[in-house]
């Protein structure tokens, strides 16, 4: 019968049919097949085993998860948002078919500010929503919508907020919250992966906070497929295979919608940037 993991401690997987749990063990045959959470299995419930594994969607490695729609991508007024950091993350999520959402946290401690900048540079980009994790009926009325049905998963730089925003949708578990040090970075606390099951068939995972990701896998091609401006103005430049550098503003509606305001120039300058490395990176790889 077809199941999905939602927990993995050793050799043993929480596994979920409908609203029924079980813990089971994975075949020897399967060790060539690393098992994840979120994999959809075939499990033998009469032996408790899993039989086989059924194609991925999309994995992440870090943390090892499978078959994720969606990745609530949560920021706070502290730690500082790192845009570069946010732009990586969307490029990743689009690039494995994830359905990205900016959630900002602590709107309590939010300057309108930081709210104003971050809708000026990803309005259009993904959805952005807004919440307090401390305050529980807030958070499951704007959330509970966008997670129904889905497998989500929680990320960002440490101490947003995460682990909160989790406690405050499963107030049962109440995970272990992260501080932020006096250097301005979050702890990490999240050390496992499990899905937590929530309303209305919603499934949603934390994962660990981190400061920094690198796109060494992502050719410059990629930067450009990955970044969805692009292809909304760049579907009228005048060259098919524009990379939206160093052509004229006249040629190349990026650069034109950068000058004329319709896309932010923050994230076009960011842009650039990646592209460039990514340029590098290939160049040295292939001399």
């Amino acid at each position: 019968m077809k199941a999905q993991i939602i927990k993995a401690v050793g050799g043993d997987f929480t596994v979920k049919v409908g609203t029924h749990t079980s813990i089971v063990k994975g075949r020897k045959k399967l060790k060539g097949d690393r098992l994840l959470v979120g994999d959809f299995v075939d499990v033998d419930f009469e032996n408790s085993v899993i039989e086989s594994l059924f194609p991925r969607k999309n994995m992440l490695v870090r943390p090892p998860l499978a078959n994720i729609d969606q990745a609530l991508i949560t920021v706070a007024p502290v730690p500082k948002p790192d845009f570069l950091l946010i732009d990586k993350m969307l490029i990743k999520y689009f690039s494995l078919d994830i359905t990205p959402v900016i959630i900002i946290n602590k709107i309590d401690l939010c300057a309108t500010e930081l709210v104003s900048e971050i809708c000026r540079q990803y309005k259009g980009v993904c959805d952005i929503q807004m919440i307090s994790a401390h305050d529980t009926h807030q958070t499951a009325t704007i959330l509970n919508p966008i997670l129904s049905g889905k497998f989500s998963i929680l990320t960002g730089q440490s101490a947003v907020g995460k682990t909160s925003i989790l406690n405050s949708l499963k107030p049962e578990i109440q995970m272990e919250i992260g501080e932020v040090s006096r250097i301005g970075r979050g702890r990490n606390t999240t050390r496992h992966s499990e899905i937590f099951v929530l309303e209305n068939e919603a499934l949603l995972a934390d994962t660990p906070g981190f400061n920094a990701l690198e796109l060494d896998e992502f050719t410059p091609e990629d930067i450009i497929d990955n970044y969805p401006e692009l292809h909304h103005f760049g579907k009228i430049c005048k060259y098919n295979n524009c990379n939206h550098i160093n052509e004229t503003e006249a040629d190349c509606a990026v650069k034109r919608a950068v000058k004329e305001g319709n896309m932010n120039a923050e994230r076009y300058k960011r842009y650039t940037m990646l592209y460039n490395i990514a340029k590098e990176k290939e160049r040295k790889k292939y001399g």
